[in-house]
């Protein structure tokens, strides 16, 4: 306790001589009211941004100069910034990149601060905390001293850092705050305990008080199937403190590419296509967008990311960048608050098959079908969350997809008017071979929508126990 206490007050002694040195501007701290105003981008390194060595964002490398790295800058930022109507990028620190990088790396900086908003976000390359705190701290201090006055700098202090218990690390957090204490805690980012999973812990903190919050969250921390489920996760992650926090990384497949074992084409996140990872991205864009939180998408441009918004040709000036999957902008820009996320109209085709599930024009009580084509307003249905369930509203018919009850391998679907039935009420299961082809199961029944290898005109659809048969293998597609 006395080697913390005398630490303690030896970084306050260096806080205080940074500001006698004129290392940092004594600004009042500022509360922040909310977060909406951000709306941002990651920039990364192509090898992640767990490196034991200098950091270069997609574009720049070790030969490039002060001017040379601001000519990358000046065509990387401006275009993620023109393409997705961002105002903010996030970009990586270290301790060697500042200490070794510096002259060079401060060309992308200044320019990238010209034209919006830069966080600075540290990353320690393994452990969850810094390897060494003298190198931290000087890393920070020389940071700082060229940033910290300037209004459009914001510092994520470290990026997920899970080496810490909750008690060292807001300690951690204090001791920055103390030993930096002239730069505005309204542009202090304090990313939540663990993988920033644990907003509470770090804001729940009194001596934290108007600092920003950071909280993570991706696809591959949990299985979630319904986009619902995928709001609440985000949001216990978060608290009561949304108005704090910025989810500085969030994001999802945007090309083609497999995950644990399973292809996914891209995916058209414009439409509730039912993949756990369509599920996840509308989910969490629309929890983001009620709460009124800023978000900073991971990433903006990581060369070789299937999860990269941009995509980049060429290099240097001759730097071109090109958007990947624009329904996947679509949703950041609706978790943005910007514009709308699409639409819940689908229609539903049997892989095996290739017919699409078919009110008939029935609208009385009656078994739903299958009909070829896709192009019947008889074959559309708008998709409804329901919890962790969805329904199936036919838009010619107005009658919601239907287990009936019936728990018998065979048994037909049905339609049946709107209700509060659990048999209307439908899980939406990501597939195991083709991660865009789903199943389709019965709250009631528990029995999974089968195609049953029909292929004739108004053939019923049916229902049958879990089978593992591409009968029971689904493409939701966007209507029309």
């Amino acid at each position: 306790m006395n080697r913390r206490w005398k630490a303690l007050t030896a970084l306050r002694l260096v806080a205080s001589l940074l500001l006698a040195a004129g290392l940092v501007t004594a600004i009042s701290p500022q509360a922040q009211a909310s977060t909406s105003q951000f709306r941002g981008v990651n920039w990364a390194d192509q090898r992640d941004n767990f490196v034991n060595g200098v950091l270069y964002p997609s574009g720049l490398s070790a030969s490039d100069t002060y001017s040379s790295a601001a000519a990358v800058a000046d065509r990387v930022v401006g275009q993620m910034y023109s393409i997705t109507g961002a105002n903010t990028v996030r970009i990586p620190i270290n301790e060697p990149t500042v200490a070794n990088y510096w002259g060079t790396y401060t060309g992308a900086i200044d320019t990238a601060l010209g034209k919006g908003n830069v966080i600075f976000a540290y990353w320690a390359h393994t452990g969850g905390r810094p390897p060494n705190m003298t190198a931290f701290h000087q890393m920070w201090d020389r940071l700082i001293a060229k940033y910290g006055g300037n209004p459009n700098a914001y510092f994520e202090v470290i990026n997920e850092p899970h080496g810490y218990s909750t008690t060292d690390l807001n300690n951690m957090y204090n001791t920055w705050l103390a030993r930096y204490s002239g730069v505005p805690r309204g542009r202090v980012i304090l990313d939540g305990a663990g993988l920033a999973q644990n907003v509470p812990a770090v804001g729940g903190d009194s001596r934290l008080n108007g600092t920003l919050l950071a909280v993570h969250d991706y696809s591959f921390f949990a299985g979630f199937e319904s986009e619902t489920q995928w709001a609440d996760h985000i949001a216990s992650y978060i608290g009561g403190y949304a108005s704090r926090t910025i989810a500085t990384e969030w994001g999802g497949a945007m090309g083609p590419g497999t995950k644990n074992g399973v292809y996914f084409d891209a995916i058209d996140y414009s439409i509730p296509s039912g993949s756990y990872m369509a599920d996840y991205v509308r989910g969490v864009s629309a929890k983001l967008r009620s709460l009124g939180m800023g978000s900073v998408y991971w990433p903006g441009l990581r060369d070789g990311d299937w999860y990269s918004m941009t995509t980049r040709s060429g290099s240097g000036p001759n730097t071109t960048l090109s958007l990947t999957n624009p329904s996947g902008l679509q949703r950041l820009r609706y978790a943005w608050g910007v514009g709308d996320g699409g639409t819940n109209g689908v229609e539903i085709r049997n892989v095996a098959t290739g017919w699409y599930v078919d009110g008939l024009g029935r609208t009385t009580d009656s078994a739903a079908g299958q009909g070829t084509g896709g192009t019947s307003t008889s074959q559309q249905w708008i998709v409804e969350n329901t919890g962790s369930y969805v329904r199936f509203k036919n838009a010619a018919t107005g009658l919601y997809l239907d287990g009936i009850g019936r728990t018998a391998n065979g048994s037909d679907a049905g339609q049946r008017a709107g209700s509060t039935a659990t048999s209307q009420q439908w899980t939406v299961v990501t597939g195991t071979s083709r991660g865009n082809d789903v199943r389709i199961r019965n709250r009631a029944t528990g029995l999974y929508l089968d195609g049953m290898g029909r292929a004739s005109a108004a053939a019923n659809l049916g229902q049958w126990s879990d089978s593992n048969s591409v009968n029971q293998q689904w493409r939701i597609v966007a209507a029309g």
